[in-house]
């Protein structure tokens, strides 16, 4: 073989393996190029297409209404018992006085501010010894509005009618309808349950009735601040 013809066949060579790494990086890079073309599916989606559906499940609403039920101790002041202690005796006497008992509640707190309920109260006074059990009993109708403040605890108004009986050992000497305002605040511990306490005005209108003494009491109006420390359980409806 001649030099000429190596010479020939040497740079042949030299050109095919040219040729043939141009080709390979090409590929290369055409494949990448590829790839990088083809968007790669993200997590929600992924996500999505596994749960068969295009949008996510929504959230469970944060507001539903519930069935709210409790207990409270409560103490009663009263301010002025009005007619019903216009006796005059010697020494003065009052057979409505300041005093303490219990209160049951149930109700519907709605999806929104309100609450309505009813409450039946049971409330010891002191009755300067003509009563031997001086027993207040209240029936009401209750409403709350609560301010929202987007924290455990929530301030609110408060205010009902009702009516009321009064006597010795569980009897009914005098009666009459009532009515109260106030504002407290509620505070939830668990997830279900809530504290909370409560200031009330409460005006209650008493029946004119003779007490066990004998006495007359002419009908009138007393005046009583109310104080409530509650403990209730919601239930969602």
């Amino acid at each position: 073989m001649t030099s000429g013809t190596r010479s020939a066949r040497t740079l042949s060579i030299r050109w095919a393996r040219r040729i043939f790494g141009f080709a390979i990086g090409g590929a290369i890079v055409g494949f990448g190029s590829g790839a990088a073309a083809q968007p790669f599916p993200s997590t929600n989606e992924s996500w999505k297409n596994d749960l068969g559906t295009s949008e996510a499940p929504a959230p469970p609403p944060l507001h539903v209404p519930y069935l709210q039920y409790g207990v409270a101790l409560t103490a009663e002041f009263v301010a002025a018992a009005g007619k019903i202690c216009a006796v005059v005796t010697d020494p003065p006497t009052c057979i409505l006085g300041s005093g303490g008992g219990v209160a049951v509640r149930v109700g519907k707190r709605t999806a929104g501010p309100w609450y309505f309920g009813a409450a039946y109260e049971l409330s010891k006074h002191d009755a300067s010894k003509i009563y031997r059990l001086a027993i207040l009993q209240q029936v009401r109708a209750e409403t709350r509005y609560y301010v929202d403040t987007g924290r455990d605890v929530e301030p609110f108004a408060l205010g009902g009618i009702g009516a009321i009986g009064y006597g010795n050992e569980w009897g009914i000497d005098t009666f009459g309808p009532m009515a109260f305002l106030g504002a407290g605040l509620e505070a939830q511990i668990t997830r279900r349950t809530v504290v909370g306490v409560a200031l009330t005005y409460r005006s209650l209108y008493f029946t004119a009735f003779s007490d066990t003494s004998g006495s007359h009491r002419d009908n009138g109006i007393a005046s009583i601040f109310g104080l409530d420390i509650l403990l209730e359980q919601r239930d969602p409806l």
